[in-house]
């Protein structure tokens, strides 16, 4: 039987390739979208046409908050072009949302797979807070959280700070104080192997199939941003997550530890790391295998 998950997300450029791998690796039970990457209702609008565009249209989208908890943010259509897909204007041609708010869903989802239920939390923790907030008892339903977000020293929105814990650190605080279990991939981790190199990109591009048409299409702002960045290729944070939460033999090195975020002035986001207490809230991956993700990415975008 195939795990049952949620794919909590700001979709954008690999947020789509995130929600693909999702559906070919798992029981994908719905997607949530959250406020993150780019203007809310493109969000929707990338989630929904991904799903119609790879046959999905059975998974629900259920649409959750459109800001953050305090404070404001700003989205980043420079990373990932406009309209969140480098500039191609994605519409559903029959595919909706569903009426039910993101919170009550996951909540109701979470009763009906109790003790099975993960999440793939790859984008601000909005929604996941919010669900918490509202049952606390979220946390012994649901199996797991697997977390995209953090930075250890280098932030790729402050000097401190990861974009998804930056838009709504309140959020992260809660959700990574509640009780989950959970794993988190931090950028850093997610940017050494979660790279698709240029050549695998002429790769990809031979593949000639619907998918890897999608993939190259939707995803050629960041490689462009990547590579202004220093990378070799485009990177990967989401997908990288969502394929080690299903090959966890992918995660070459993890760690215990005590992860809590800062909420203040010029370190607000900021992934604070207790490398020394004994006591701890998750797991951290710190080496991944990146030929394992590599080579599982070409086979699910080979296979139609």
């Amino acid at each position: 039987m195939r795990r049952k998950v949620i794919v909590d997300s700001d979709t954008a450029t690999d947020d789509t390739i995130a929600i693909l791998l999702s559906s070919a690796l798992f029981d994908l039970v719905g997607v949530s979208i959250v406020a993150g990457n780019v203007n809310f209702q493109d969000q929707v609008n990338n989630a929904l046409f991904t799903l119609e565009y790879i046959g999905r249209d059975d998974v629900p989208v259920y649409i959750g908050y459109d800001r953050p908890i305090l404070g404001q943010w700003r989205t980043v259509e420079e990373v990932h072009g406009k309209w969140g897909m480098s500039g191609w204007r994605v519409s559903p041609n029959r595919k909706k949302p569903e009426k039910e708010h993101a919170v009550d869903a996951i909540l109701r989802l979470s009763k009906e797979y109790e003790g099975e239920l993960e999440i793939m939390a790859i984008s601000p923790l909005t929604n996941l807070a919010q669900a918490y907030l509202r049952d606390n008892g979220l946390t012994k339903r649901v199996k797991k959280v697997w977390i995209m977000g953090g930075a250890f020293t280098r932030g790729n929105t402050t000097p401190l700070a990861e974009f998804n814990f930056w838009v709504d650190p309140e959020a992260a605080k809660i959700v990574l104080n509640a009780g989950f279990e959970v794993t988190i991939v931090p950028w850093e981790v997610t940017e050494k192997y979660g790279v698709i190199y240029e050549n695998e990109w002429e790769e990809i591009g031979k593949l000639g199939s619907r998918l890897s048409e999608f993939f190259v299409r939707s995803n050629k702002a960041l490689l462009e941003f990547s590579k202004l960045q220093g990378n070799l290729g485009s990177v990967h944070p989401d997908s990288l997550t969502v394929y080690l939460a299903y090959n966890n033999q992918a995660i070459l090195e993890e760690r215990k530890l005590k992860v809590d975020i800062e909420l203040c002035s010029l370190s607000r986001g900021g992934m604070l790391v207790d490398w020394y207490n004994r006591e701890h809230n998750s797991i951290v991956v710190l080496k991944a295998d990146r030929e394992r993700f590599k080579t599982a990415l070409l086979d699910v975008l080979s296979s139609f």
